[in-house]
């Protein structure tokens, strides 16, 4: 399994073309990490989209340029889904804003759980592969 590191984030590819993105603690994620991210991975998977886990760690949030470029279509170029593990008030009451406001270009979901985030991401896969 290949690792890419960024400032903020650790990410690999799982056998089952599940993207993670384990996101480090007490960070605030910005654009140029969103850029960064969107960057590591075309990297890991050589230009194909994913299904991602997103485990934002504790105390983690996203300003509002790093939200828009990944809720934008040009966030999404590797995208298939997003599910996001999250475990704060500040980090749900973004979420709503997210989901609300921002609009996300692909499916997103957010989860405090991780074997949720997982289920859904499996089922949203299998769901598509049935429409195909």
């Amino acid at each position: 399994m290949r690792l890419i590191e960024t400032r903020i984030t650790t990410m690999y590819l799982r056998e089952d073309n599940v993207l993670v993105l384990d996101i480090k603690p007490n960070q605030v994620f910005s654009k140029h990490d969103a850029y960064e991210v969107i960057a590591a991975a075309g990297e890991i998977g050589k230009g194909k989209k994913f299904r991602n886990l997103i485990l934002v760690g504790e105390h983690s949030i996203a300003d509002i340029e790093a939200i828009k470029l990944s809720c934008s279509a040009a966030g999404c170029i590797y995208k298939i889904a997003d599910a996001f593990v999250i475990n704060s008030l500040p980090q749900k009451l973004i979420a709503n804003f997210y989901m609300r406001v921002v609009k996300p270009y692909a499916p997103t979901r957010f989860f405090t759980n991780r074997q949720e985030a997982e289920k859904w991401l499996a089922e949203f896969e299998a769901e598509n592969e049935l429409a195909a």
